[in-house]
């Protein structure tokens, strides 16, 4: 029997390897003759580089550039071959790199993650995918177009600086001096956010106030966004609110979408692509997959169906495991033949997420279960 592990990470428990690795020892507890293929997932989010980097031949290239708040930090991205690469977006425009007491969209800006492209494209990639998530920033991707090259200026026609946000001043911009190069590169964008720009659903009503904004400040936000929404398609010919996801990320998505005709893309989709996993389900005779929680959520994009919709469409036995499973799984099973808790005894959440509980219990049910299909 040949086996495929291609779980997600088990959210401040497990990484997606170490799930992996834990169900492997199950694996061949139960058919010590077994071949087990680990493939780690990710959806696009936390944890994508580092699933990445446990499957493929990738190396992390550092490079330093500015946080939310423009104080300067070391950030690395992957090198997947000699033309692509793969940006996190989150490692320099993550919400985490900002202070509690700090957050606040009016302040923050995504000019750190075009400082991120721009190494890329001067070190000769033209292939670059970039993921979408966790983001503490609102500011419709004009920072990071202003690391790239673009000119914004205000009412007054004067230049826009790339301290606090950016957007909240824009009246017009000019790109004649972007980044050369740039034309010679596609841009993927891994996002399994579908909000619109803005709007009620759009980037800031809905992300906002988790990043710090108050409901005046939304307000605000939200009326920015309409502006360059419709600089961008005066300039670039591409109506914002039409593009599904353009609001990911503080309206990244869309700033991505207008100013470097980016491409949105499934996070799993992209990420199943990258690390070629379709061709190791179709060699699997059963495959692992799993994530946190299991739960109606797991429809909307995340790895446990991405991975299961491959395995069905390959005929084969998909099996999902996780730390707390709903009760109520009727559309997930649509997907996954059967899902498993790896909850073997009664425990207080902080003794469940500790790496040596975690792991000896998904060694434990993958082992069960294996000693039942085999």
């Amino acid at each position: 029997m040949k086996y495929l592990i291609a779980s997600d990470s088990f959210k401040d428990s497990l990484s997606a390897y170490e799930v992996g690795e834990a169900a492997r020892e199950g694996i061949v507890s139960a058919v010590p003759e077994a071949s087990v293929v680990i493939s780690p997932m990710a959806d696009g989010g936390e944890g994508t580089i580092d699933a990445l980097l446990a499957c493929m031949n990738g190396v992390e290239k550092e490079v330093v550039v500015h946080d939310p708040l423009m104080n300067p930090i070391p950030v690395s991205y992957i090198v997947l071959d000699e033309d692509t690469v793969f940006i996190e977006s989150a490692r320099s425009s993550g919400l985490p790199l900002v202070p509690f007491e700090k957050r606040n969209p009016m302040k923050t800006n995504t000019y750190g993650l075009g400082e991120q492209i721009r190494d890329a494209v001067q070190s000769g990639y033209r292939n670059i995918v970039i993921s979408l998530g966790g983001s503490a920033t609102n500011d419709g991707g004009v920072g990071m177009l202003q690391a790239l090259g673009w000119k914004f200026y205000d009412r007054d026609g004067k230049l826009i600086g790339n301290e606090d946000n950016p957007l909240l001043k824009v009246a017009s911009f000019l790109d004649d001096e972007r980044l050369p190069g740039l034309e010679q590169c596609t841009f993927t964008i891994a996002s399994d956010v579908t909000n619109p720009f803005y709007g009620l659903q759009g980037a800031a009503y809905i992300f906002g106030k988790q990043k710090g904004a108050t409901d005046r400040d939304i307000i605000e936000l939200d009326k920015c966004l309409v502006n360059i929404a419709g600089l961008f398609e005066k300039a670039y010919g591409i109506n914002l609110q039409q593009v599904e996801g353009a609001g990911a990320a503080g309206g990244l998505g869309g700033g991505i979408a207008a100013g470097l005709k980016g491409v949105l893309q499934s996070g799993v989709e992209t990420i199943s692509k990258l690390t070629k996993l379709e061709e190791k389900v179709v060699e699997a005779d059963v495959i692992f997959t799993g994530e946190g929680s299991l739960d109606k959520q797991s429809l909307m994009g995340k790895v446990p169906v991405g991975v299961a919709k491959l395995a069905k469409k390959h005929g084969k036995k998909v099996i999902g495991i996780a730390g707390r499973v709903d009760t109520d799984l009727g559309e997930v099973n649509q997907y996954l033949d059967a899902v498993f808790s790896i909850q073997t005894e009664c425990r207080t959440l902080e003794d469940s997420l500790t790496k040596g509980v975690s792991s000896k219990q998904v060694r434990t049910t993958v082992e069960q279960v294996v000693r039942l299909i085999k």
